[in-house]
């Protein structure tokens, strides 16, 4: 995004170079045509050395746009302002003002109009006027024509303004398009910065949140786990209600789990390190994991195609992506759960399936939105992670309805960013 942003000006003034290179052989070729064809006394000479002097700043304006430094607002009105003096000293020796091509002092108004903001565009606009109103009363002034003998009974000034117009039509649409679809991938990706903007403050309002609710939880986790434990010893207890603290209390030892690995995540991220894991290891860790949160769930399928000698980022908000994939297509379908990951050219594939009702049209826009959900229970927060986890490895988050039922969730990120040497 930054990238297209800071690449628009060269490419402007790459544009304005290709403009100019056709503008300069237009009047070669047109003063050629005036000389040999309608025999007008054209200053050859003086013409030469402006034609030459615009050929030089033309290469080294090339050479320019190739380079790395950023082009500034004033270094493009300055060829601009190049170009209105150029072409002031060519209608200067060649009629001036009666000259049919001096309406195209119009071509670098519009550039400026275009790509520049106001001020820059009137300073442009009055140097063109200003040039303009000077060849009214300053010029060198054309003897009068003969009609040429055998030649139409065209006027040559008629048919010099219909090519001036023809030529200035032909740049003006074309720079302008060019613009306008710059313009717009520019406005594309400044909303796509808004958007991300917009995602992290939400990721961290949800995550201060987050820490703090983590904080309160420890007192009553622990409280709770007192309680199973004396409960646990009581010899009277009947064998269910013993099963059923067991159970509990193996719930409370993963909830503590999860604080654990909440802290020490944000403990990696804080000081920068990162460990790898095997993708066959990491998966095994991950299913293990979400079984012990959705013990009910026997029919979950993995099918892990990637290489095993492979090494990947050990990342506890992928892992965390992942799950609350697997939590939505058990609670669509909890007797068909299946996950394949796979890599496809450059990418990390891992798909979610499930043979549920499939995603409403009406709610395919909203689903990675915080805060919404289609289940009407829960906080509308898993797909919104997901997504998030995705657009911080580059990736994205795609899900579609599959035939004769149920949906696909794909997370699609680029192996490159997931995948480490070792």
């Amino acid at each position: 995004m930054t990238q297209e942003l800071r690449d628009s000006a060269p490419l402007n003034l790459k544009r304005l170079c290709l403009i100019r290179s056709v503008v300069l052989a237009g009047q070669c070729a047109t003063t050629v045509f005036a000389l040999q064809v309608l025999e007008w006394p054209l200053p050859t000479r003086t013409l030469g050395i402006i034609f030459a002097c615009m050929g030089l700043i033309t290469l080294l304006s090339w050479w320019r746009a190739s380079q790395s430094w950023p082009v500034t607002d004033g270094e493009f009105v300055a060829h601009l302002l190049v170009d209105i003096a150029a072409l002031t000293l060519v209608f200067y020796v060649a009629g001036g003002a009666s000259n049919p091509f001096v309406s195209f002092f119009l071509v670098p108004i519009c550039i400026a109009a275009t790509t520049l903001p106001w001020r820059f565009t009137w300073l442009v606009t009055a140097c063109a006027v200003s040039a303009y109103s000077f060849l009214l009363f300053f010029h060198d002034t054309l003897a009068p024509l003969e009609p040429h003998h055998g030649a139409s009974t065209l006027n040559p000034h008629i048919v010099g303004m219909w090519g001036n117009f023809a030529v200035s039509a032909l740049l003006i649409t074309y720079f302008v398009v060019q613009m306008a679809t710059a313009v717009r991938g520019r406005d594309q990706a400044l909303a796509e910065v808004r958007e991300q903007r917009l995602q992290d403050e939400q990721l961290l309002a949800i995550a201060t949140l987050a820490a703090g609710t983590a904080h309160e939880l420890g007192t009553p986790l622990s409280t709770m786990r007192i309680v199973t434990d004396e409960l646990l010893e009581d010899p009277e207890l009947p064998e269910a209600t013993h099963r059923d603290i067991a159970t509990l209390d193996s719930q409370l030892n993963l909830c503590k789990d999860i604080l654990g690995r909440l802290t020490s995540t944000a403990r990696d991220f804080s000081v920068g390190t990162t460990d790898t894991i095997r993708p066959i290891k990491f998966f095994d860790l991950l299913k293990e994991h979400w079984q012990l949160l959705r013990p009910s769930i026997h029919a979950a399928r993995f099918d892990i195609q990637l290489p095993g000698d492979a090494m990947m980022v050990m990342d506890t908000t992928l892992e965390q992506a992942i799950i609350n994939l697997l939590n939505n297509a058990a609670d669509a379908s909890p007797d068909h759960v299946a996950l394949t990951a796979s890599l496809q050219g450059e990418e990390l594939v891992i798909a979610v399936e499930d043979r549920g009702d499939g995603i409403p049209a009406a709610h395919a826009d909203k689903l990675g939105t915080p805060f919404y959900s289609t289940k009407g229970r829960g906080l509308g927060l898993g797909l919104f992670v997901s997504n998030a986890a995705a657009n911080r490895y580059g990736g994205k988050l795609l899900w579609h309805n599959c035939s004769p039922r149920g949906s696909r969730v794909e997370l699609r990120l680029p192996s490159a960013g997931v995948f480490v040497d070792g």
